[in-house]
């Protein structure tokens, strides 16, 4: 298949469009906000949502489309505005194993052509929004984030990580919330960046957790940028959202976490980093490893944690009908699947089989913070 040409059209010739009221009366700063507004992507809304699986949440139920009716208006307004879908969209990056990520995403080869094609014909141009999910064994034990942040040509003003619930250390098994803070020191921000945000997701039964988790964030974790700019937060500007998704991940529904027939109710708190005079010594840089220590609520208990997709749908058992009966009706039909009686293992999310391996107290990661 013959790769697409990235490179813009060159006109030799076109009309400098004085006529129009936008190029002869509009500042170039308003006519800049006109075109931003009308070429940021935004999700199709042609196509149906999706309703299943790990990468379905706000802002990206779809894939996403840049309309581009405005470059096809004239000449003028193409070389102006060009590069402009490019700078102006989210560019989501997911550092994750293969079963956790869109089938279409973005690569940092192809994001570095894009840059350098934008540096080529209009030197740095600031802007966009960088989002990274990363699963936690992911995040932790890397050193240089698949490369992402060291882009050439790369000026966002705007990077957000984002920790989904399933992201999350042996979230299937119900483990405490906890995240190692090492890998902080590894991060080393654009120096365009003017806001960096972590987002920390879990369902609602375990709010009390997030929160605690953001909170310990915003008041111990500290981030630096490529100019040496510190990035400090304030619980202030902490801010919290809630969502309601499908139960069915990884072909599996759920039960255990179900709020309403085939639905999850997710909480999610982003904390919020900015750039700070203040000066830091190494040890305020090192952030330290973050868990929840306390007792819990258990979940409820249903015998299992979740049903096969494909049991249920041989057993015609649709989304819509109550964990509780789901349960019954597995009962009575001998389905007999659980944990710790099935040869099959869930999905841990991580190194071996895709499990979530947690590097425990005498982990690098966290001797690193222990010997400062």
């Amino acid at each position: 298949m013959t790769e697409p040409n990235l490179s813009p059209a060159c006109f030799t010739k076109y009309n400098e469009q004085t006529q129009s009221n936008i190029f002869s009366l509009l500042p170039p700063e308003i006519r800049y906000e006109i075109f931003v507004y009308a070429l940021t992507s935004s999700p199709d809304t042609t196509q149906p949502p999706g309703q299943d699986g790990y990468c379905t949440r706000p802002g990206y139920e779809t894939r996403h489309r840049t309309y581009t009716e405005l470059l096809r208006t004239c000449k003028k307004v193409y070389m102006e505005a060009w590069f402009m879908p490019f700078i102006c969209s989210e560019h989501a990056f997911w550092m994750a194993s293969c079963d956790r990520t869109p089938e279409r995403m973005i690569t940092v080869e192809q994001m570095q052509q894009g840059l350098d094609l934008i540096y080529d014909r209009h030197g740095e141009v600031q802007g966009g929004r960088i989002r990274v999910f990363p699963q936690l064994w992911k995040l932790e034990s890397t050193r240089d984030f698949d490369g992402i942040f060291t882009m050439h040509h790369f000026y966002p003003k705007s990077v957000t990580i984002t920790i989904r619930y399933t992201d999350t250390w042996m979230w299937e098994y119900n483990e405490e919330l906890h995240i190692e803070g090492a890998w902080g020191k590894w991060l080393v921000l654009p120096s365009s960046v003017t806001m960096f945000c972590i987002d920390i997701e879990s369902i609602e039964r375990r709010k009390n957790e997030v929160d605690y988790i953001a909170g310990e964030m915003a008041d111990q974790w500290r981030f630096q940028r490529a100019d040496g700019t510190n990035m400090l937060a304030a619980k202030a500007d902490t801010s919290v959202s809630r969502w309601t998704g499908s139960s069915m991940l990884g072909g599996r529904r759920w039960v255990r976490d179900e709020v309403e027939p085939g639905q999850l109710q997710y909480y999610f708190a982003t904390v919020m980093w900015r750039p700070s005079q203040e000066l830091l010594d190494d040890r305020q840089r090192l952030n330290p490893p973050l868990r929840v220590n306390w007792s819990r609520p258990l979940p409820r208990d249903l015998g299992w944690s979740y049903i096969n997709g494909s049991y249920l749908e041989e057993a015609e058992i649709s989304m819509t009908v109550p964990a509780e009966q789901v349960v019954a009706e597995c009962i009575a039909n001998g389905y007999g699947y659980t944990f710790d009686s099935s040869d099959e293992e869930p999905d841990y999310d991580g190194f071996v089989n895709g499990s979530d391996y947690d590097f425990g107290e005498d982990s690098e990661e966290s001797e690193d913070y222990e010997a400062a």
